[in-house]
């Protein structure tokens, strides 16, 4: 039986805004415990291939996914696709468009800063040298290095927040055309960290809701940095739904030290593991009692 410490669902490296490059994500998780992981970068699968030969080396499973930009009724949201093909066809031609919108936004966000004082262009000057697909966690950590901020919260706080001078409307995809990407390539569709977005408890609910109709299979229960309630909200807003439930500390650095890969808080017993049906291994998981 393989706990549920061992096992995380949702982690970021280098080919997105993660800090350790895919091999070195997976070695970090594996010395934190985990040996059944999920790599899933923001609208990439760059670093699967150099992921997977890390993980057979140290004993790993790893899932392949990918954390795609999603829109539902005009907010961002994120959907994680786990155990995907990830040469499927319509999920490399949807990856393809959310790439082309972010390096589109990317120059939009440059040009917004700039008009407001910030040096836009030098950020984004930076995260193309780095050459990684850009996120606004790219930007924001190329303002801490400019001095424009003292910290990464600091720059989404003053620049790149809702709201504020950097943030840019983008018109990602619909949850529920990028479901069917999720599905076609095999794997399984689970929306990341519910519990964070700005909704009303109704509106979850109808978010769920649609999601299940359209092929969803989980939400993810317990995520990095919720606390209990986060976590009994999602249970039960899963239970209510028919969905199942995820695990995934949203791992991305390893000097932020509140969500180390595999602390995870169980799943209540209430809420059937996503990983204990196919297209995931057959591992049997201990399960916190109802």
């Amino acid at each position: 039986m393989i706990p549920q410490s061992e096992v995380d669902l949702h982690l970021h490296s280098s080919a997105s805004d993660g800090m350790l490059a895919p091999a070195a994500l997976v070695d970090h998780a594996a010395n934190c415990g985990v040996r059944l992981m999920a790599l899933t970068d923001h609208d990439t699968v760059a670093g699967l291939d150099e992921a997977v030969v890390a993980a057979h080396a140290r004993g790993v499973v790893l899932v392949p996914g990918v954390e795609l930009s999603v829109d539902w009724r005009g907010r961002t949201l994120h959907l994680l696709g786990l155990a995907v093909d990830p040469l499927a066809a319509r999920l490399t031609r949807g990856l393809r468009r959310l790439q082309e919108l972010r390096e589109s936004r990317a120059a939009r966000v440059a040009s917004a800063l700039s008009s407001s004082g910030a040096p836009g262009c030098e950020a984004l000057a930076a995260v193309r040298a780095a050459g990684r697909l850009p996120t606004r966690m790219h930007f924001a950590r190329a303002l801490v290095a400019l001095g424009a901020a003292k910290d990464v919260a600091s720059a989404f706080d003053r620049w790149l927040g809702r709201g504020r001078p950097g943030h840019v409307a983008t018109a990602w995809p619909s949850l529920a055309e990028a479901t069917v990407w999720v599905i076609g390539a095999g794997g399984v569709a689970v929306i990341a960290h519910p519990m964070r977005y700005s909704l009303s408890a109704g509106a979850r609910r109808e978010l769920c809701a649609e999601f299940a109709a359209t092929g969803g299979r989980a939400i993810e229960v317990v995520t990095g940095g919720g606390g209990t309630r986060d976590r009994d909200q999602a249970a039960s807003l899963a239970v209510r739904s028919g969905l199942d439930g995820s695990i995934g500390s949203d791992f991305h650095d390893p000097a932020i030290p509140w969500n180390p890969p595999g602390r995870l808080a169980k799943l209540p017993g209430s809420v059937r593991p996503v990983w204990s049906s196919p297209p995931f291994p057959a591992f049997e998981t201990d399960v916190e009692p109802a």
